[in-house]
């Protein structure tokens, strides 16, 4: 529609342009000349202004007409009636002017009405376009959510079959190692510790950490109250579960058949992570790796009975460097420390006596998860010891050396390799004592 404020400025231009024309050019050439030249006016109202506009500009153009008709003929007043019928153009022509205004008018307010009804369809169309549009986009939303579930689901297999992978081997050790890598995978853990049950579960000894050390690296059972429950009730406690303190979010013992064989404690992982589905996550993995730790520690016993000297636990090469090479991954992937002890072995003894007089004498030197190897073709004993730091190093090569002096033993300590951290170094020597 026009608005209010164009149809007077319209009408105000018409009653201009009627003045301009009237007062500038002559009476005769406005009378003479066909078609009128008011039509102009009168049409150029009607476009800017439209129906009603064009109508009055038509009826002031045709008064105009009239009236400079009556002057250039000059014929009284009282006549005027008969002069105007007299000429079909006297009456015509004032009629054109007021039917082409109002038609013109019209046409033009009939133009305007479809193009706003043009203008409403393309607006509803724009609406329904950007309506189409959010849904289209909604809708690849929903197609890249559902290609993300099933790729998600692709990688969630894949993730679950290296799992599987990882932990079905059959070396206790590595287990947990790969465990701890599980761990750090699904639940980001940023302090964490593994611990492998040692002699009948008497002792829980360090085997994976991840972040500084919140518990010493060997645990007596019976000393330490939430482990000894957690061995006790077997089943997973969380920070909810025991006093506050040192007491980490959550200790997952790792079981089968009434028999513990390691224990998961949590101290520290994100907040978001500490959830019920954590909790679940923690029983379904431990009861995984449980099935694979009953498996390797069966083949493990089967194992070292092939793997020791007889009547000894002095280990043969082969499953010695076996578990050097566990202890060195551990210390790369982990910086859990370990100690090597190159030991010669200079003896009057039989070859066969050997492992076992070196058993007797270590009694109570090494920790029962330590390791001796002997090789009797070089007279070497090599002495693993895993998870000493390195402030007791010294002191315990010390211990070992005193108990190995004796009992047609002669003893040589040929090198002593400390790895903590990811770095390498040496033991200071006793005085006296040949090195290689």
């Amino acid at each position: 529609m026009i608005p209010f404020r164009r149809r007077v400025t319209g009408l105000l231009e018409v009653l201009i342009g009627l003045g301009l024309m009237v007062g500038f050019i002559p009476p005769s050439t406005l009378l003479d000349l066909n078609p009128s030249p008011f039509f102009a006016i009168v049409l150029y109202g009607a476009w800017v202004a439209g129906a009603w506009v064009g109508l009055a500009a038509g009826g002031l153009a045709a008064a105009i007409y009239l009236i400079l008709l009556t002057e250039n003929a000059s014929y009284p007043i009282e006549v005027f009636g008969t002069f105007l019928i007299s000429d079909p153009k006297h009456y015509l022509t004032p009629m054109f002017l007021m039917i082409g205004g109002y038609v013109f008018g019209e046409l033009r307010m009939q133009w305007e009405r479809r193009l706003a009804r043009l203008q409403d369809q393309a607006n509803i169309s724009h609406q329904e376009a950007a309506k189409a549009a959010a849904r289209l986009q909604q809708a690849e939303a929903m197609l890249g959510e559902l290609q993300g579930r099933v790729l998600g689901q692709t990688a969630t297999i894949k993730r679950l079959y290296g799992i599987a992978q990882s932990l079905n081997v059959l070396s206790v050790d590595q287990i947990l190692l790969e465990l701890m890598g599980v761990l750090t995978d699904l639940l980001q853990v940023e302090q964490a510790s593994i611990y492998r049950l040692e002699e009948s579960q008497l002792y829980a000894r360090l085997s994976v950490r991840v972040g500084q050390p919140e518990w010493a690296n060997s645990l007596a059972v019976k000393d330490h109250e939430l482990v000894g429950r957690v061995v006790r009730e077997g089943r997973l406690l969380t920070f909810a579960d025991s006093a506050p303190g040192d007491a980490p979010i959550y200790l997952v013992p790792i079981f089968r058949a009434s028999r513990t064989y390691a224990l998961i404690a949590i101290h520290r992982l994100p907040l978001a992570k500490i959830t019920m589905d954590t909790k679940e996550l923690l029983a379904i993995l431990a009861q995984w790796a449980g099935d694979s730790l009953e498996r390797a520690t069966s083949y493990e016993q089967a194992s070292k009975a092939e793997a020791t000297f007889p009547d000894s636990r002095v280990l043969r090469k082969k499953y010695f460097k076996e578990q050097c090479a566990l202890e060195e991954e551990r210390s790369k992937r982990y910086g859990i420390p370990f100690v090597l002890l190159e030991l010669g072995v200079r003896t009057t003894l039989p070859d066969a006596q050997v492992p076992s007089v070196l058993t007797d004498r270590l009694k109570g030197a090494i920790r029962a998860f330590d390791m001796v190897m002997y090789e009797p073709e070089v007279q070497r004993c090599s002495i693993l010891l895993p998870t000493l730091e390195a402030d007791w190093a010294e002191q315990v090569a010390e211990r070992i050396l005193s108990r190995l002096d004796g009992s047609g033993l002669n003893v040589e300590l040929l090198d002593a390799r400390m790895t903590c951290r990811q770095e390498e170094s040496s033991l200071p020597m006793r005085e006296g004592v040949v090195m290689s």
